[in-house]
């Protein structure tokens, strides 16, 4: 793999996330590369800041995306989460 890339390892969870909003953090942390301890650290970030939303579903965590937030560096902040998932997230049939 690259030593670098385009974007972040939170834009990696929440595109991920975009896919299947049922993965596990094993399997995000398997797509992403990262251990799941990261993924835990991304989604708690990612939550916090409202961008995520968690919820119990019987064992499992069911993940909602909040589109309407803005990215938040200067360079994108006039850009949305929907956008981003609209350009990079998985394809629509």
């Amino acid at each position: 793999m690259a030593s670098w890339t385009f974007l972040s390892n939170h834009a990696h969870v929440l595109l991920c996330l975009a896919e299947n909003p049922d993965h596990r953090l094993h399997d995000l942390a398997e797509r992403v590369g990262i251990t799941e301890r990261g993924v835990q650290l991304i989604l708690a970030d990612l939550i916090a800041d409202g961008y995520v939303e968690r919820e119990r579903v019987g064992r499992r965590n069911h993940y909602t995306i909040h589109p309407e937030g803005r990215l938040r560096h200067p360079l994108e902040a006039h850009h949305r989460v929907a956008e981003l998932v609209a350009a990079l997230g998985p394809k629509r049939r």
